[in-house]
């Protein structure tokens, strides 16, 4: 899907990055800031070298992403005309009010803007805005022009339309786009992320092991299956019958009617999951151990 003119208000490392993920996909973009626009054409020309060197695409591909790029220090030029805006100033609630402010002034109720903003709740951004209902947040991970993942949240006021629009511009970016349905500290991967850190801290603490051999537990145990299986899929996968039979097989313990309501969810997943990477538990299974296989030699442990 190749949309209108997008619009990247802010060119730090994380404006930058999506923005590359969206000129590779062939979108047009507009790229504003209020610094030095050299700076700013240096930071795209290299991240685009960057992916060149790793054979993420070709150079063709970077020059033609590169050519589809405008640079500008007028905010109004940037936004005019554009279907989407994703927004990544410094993390200042008054500045990021500010300048919906002044984008909504130009492009009416018009374009969803998405703010990458890491922790600001999107219904505190939404307050004083024009048109609440087009504001969210696009959270995503950097290095952002290479991680998939990007959290959308919206606001008391955020309409699902925009939502909806939201996800459907970040997929046709490449871009792995998940909706957290309540505004909370962290949204979600970083909730889950800050629970393992507390965790491992905890159990060095404890004398339990050294810093190294915790990260060494993770990095060649349960990490290793995480991209490909996720959570809760690589443990229902790891129980015959699946997630409701999870608890009785350890504990002892009966489903409850979460546990089925759970079981029916991870089950959708897997159907959900694109063929290739195994959309059934037999072709799930196997290409996990293939995945397996492939990091451990590129790790020199095969």
């Amino acid at each position: 899907m190749r949309t209108g003119k997008v619009a990247f208000i802010g060119m730090g490392i994380i404006g930058a990055g999506l923005a590359v993920n969206a000129l590779t996909a062939g979108n047009e973009c507009v790229l504003y800031d209020v610094a030095d626009l050299e700076a700013s054409k240096t930071r795209l020309y290299n991240i685009l070298g960057s992916m060149v060197e790793a054979e993420a695409f070709s150079a063709d591909v970077a020059h033609e992403a590169y050519g589809r790029a405008r640079f500008t220090n007028d905010l109004s030029e940037a936004v005019t005309d554009a279907v989407f805006i994703q927004e990544s100033v410094p993390e200042r609630m008054d500045l990021k009010r500010d300048i919906f402010r002044q984008i909504q002034e130009v492009t009416g109720d018009k374009p969803v803007i998405a703010s990458a903003t890491t922790a600001l709740m999107p219904s505190e951004l939404q307050k004083e805005a024009l048109y609440p209902e087009r504001i969210l947040v696009g959270h995503p991970y950097n290095p952002s022009y290479i991680l998939p993942l990007v959290e959308i949240v919206g606001g008391k006021q955020t309409s699902q339309e925009s939502v909806d629009y939201a996800k459907e511009i970040y997929e046709s970016w490449g871009k792995v786009a998940v909706i957290c349905l309540k505004e909370v500290y962290g949204y979600i991967a970083q909730h889950i992320n800050w629970g393992i850190r507390d965790i491992a801290l905890k159990v060095v603490k404890d004398g339990i092991c050294t810093p190294e051999d915790i990260d060494k537990a993770i990095m060649y145990g349960p990490g290793m299956r995480l991209p490909i299986t996720g959570q809760l899929l690589t443990l229902s996968m790891g129980v015959e019958g699946g997630w409701k039979n999870f608890y009785k097989k350890y504990y002892g313990q009966e489903a409850t009617e979460f546990d089925y309501w759970l079981d029916d969810q991870l089950n959708q997943e897997l159907e959900n999951r694109p063929k290739e990477i195994g959309n059934t538990l037999e072709s799930a299974l196997k290409f996990r151990d293939h995945m397996l296989v492939s990091e451990l030699k590129v790790q020199g442990l095969l």
